[in-house]
């Protein structure tokens, strides 16, 4: 007589509810300084309460959002390694053809399930955690992002979608940097609230093309519109210096990741076609992978330029993960128009420059260039995952696996019925 095949349900209700548990006794902050990677004591994360009835699910798309491409990489390989050993170890029949046939299936089915479960994050609308900063003078800024005026928007993603992707991040600005247009600016402009303090502000910036590289100036397009090249492409960089020593505005550039450092060239009263900050968060997976593996170089080369380092969401439609936030210091700024705050923000920048900006940043395991590290991307990204769980998401995971754990029981006692 065969032995009853175990209930997997069951299995891995408690599996969740134990490691809910357990990670309790090593809990750690989701935030940190991105600098520092110390705890942040003025910021905490809101979770709607949406977000919380769904969180398992929604949680776990937010931390496959901040990892890095070869850590995607390495969620498929560990994907495809289990499903070939588990069909190794199951029992098959018929003969070899047969045999491989169904197995190829299986094997599609399997990757398919798991870039459906990518492409649900990245497509479904979803509600969006959000930081909250502790002190008045205190507000986020996104400085890099896009519409659906850039060439890799995605098309739905007008003006009022990425303001409102914002807001459920919880910044209170945020510059559209479209490539080569300043189109979607051109849209936000008459739905910005007329003071900051009132609603998410949508400021004007541009991705343009600084000595080849991508670099996000911020201001108006008249500020920039005279040194681009005939295709809105290229700035050139002796027609910005001959404007700023005729008496013209100082530009306000950011130097963008990925992108090699030893390109990047500082702003000066002598030489003012150069970039005033350099990202150290970047929101899309290659640009996470130089800021976690060029971290220290970034931080270096911030401290030697007197450069601001910031975090760029970067932001084209897909995703409903905000990965991290630049925070700045701007007394009374609820009260500016968006023209005020604008320029405060751009004049911080320059006077404060490497002590203009704290990037927090959700915690996120990187390899650091370990292959075993690498290896292991996703049980420790898991562990990582539980141990990062609010008071609110862990009864949210033991709700649902007692719910799972009486499905699971109810299909087994039918199927013996």
């Amino acid at each position: 007589m065969r032995s009853p095949r175990p209930n997997r349900v069951l299995a891995g209700s408690a599996a969740a509810a134990a490691l809910v548990v357990l990670s309790t006794l090593f809990a750690v902050p989701v935030l940190q300084d991105a600098a520092t990677r110390t705890a942040v004591p003025f910021a905490r994360m809101d979770q709607p309460l949406f977000y919380l009835l769904g969180a398992p699910l929604f949680g776990l798309w937010d931390s496959l959002s901040v990892l890095t491409l070869s850590q995607h990489y390495a969620v498929l390989g560990t994907f495809l390694c289990v499903h070939i050993l588990w069909r190794l170890t199951s029992r098959r029949r018929g003969g070899f053809f047969r045999r491989a046939w169904a197995e190829g299936i299986r094997g599609l089915g399997a990757l398919l399930l798991l870039l459906g479960f990518y492409a649900g994050g990245i497509l479904l609308p979803r509600p969006m955690t959000g930081i909250v900063l502790g002190e008045p003078d205190l507000l986020a800024v996104n400085f890099h992002s896009h519409t659906n005026h850039s060439h890799d928007g995605w098309s739905r993603f007008t003006a009022a979608r990425n303001r409102g992707w914002h807001e459920g991040g919880g910044f209170n600005a945020a510059y559209i940097t479209d490539h080569y247009t300043w189109a979607g600016v051109d849209d936000a402009a008459p739905d910005n609230p007329p003071t900051a303090g009132e609603g998410t502000v949508l400021l004007s910036g541009a991705e343009l093309r600084l000595r080849g590289r991508h670099t996000n100036v911020l201001g108006d397009h008249t500020r920039y519109a005279f040194a681009l090249d005939s295709t809105w492409h290229y700035l050139n960089t002796d027609s910005i210096s001959a404007a700023y020593l005729r008496g013209g505005p100082a530009p306000a550039m950011l130097y963008t990741i990925p992108g090699p450092l030893d390109q990047i060239v500082p702003f000066t009263p002598d030489f003012p076609a150069g970039v005033i900050g350099v990202e150290l968060n970047d929101g899309a997976p290659r640009g996470l992978e130089q800021g976690r593996a060029e971290w220290s170089e970034i931080l270096a080369l911030a401290d030697s330029m007197d450069l601001a380092v910031v975090a760029g969401a970067n932001i084209h439609g897909w995703g409903r993960t905000a990965v991290a936030w630049s925070v700045l210091r701007v007394p009374g700024w609820r009260n500016m128009t968006t023209s005020d705050l604008s320029s405060a923000l751009e004049a911080i920048l320059h006077r404060d420059r490497r002590e203009a900006v704290t990037v927090i940043e959700r915690r996120m395991p990187y390899h650091e260039g370990s292959v075993f590290r690498l290896a292991v991307t996703v049980p420790w990204l898991l562990w990582e995952h539980f141990r990062m769980l609010s008071l609110r998401e862990r009864l949210s995971w033991l709700l649902w696996s007692a719910v799972f754990a009486w499905l699971g029981r109810r299909t087994r006692g039918s199927t013996r019925s």
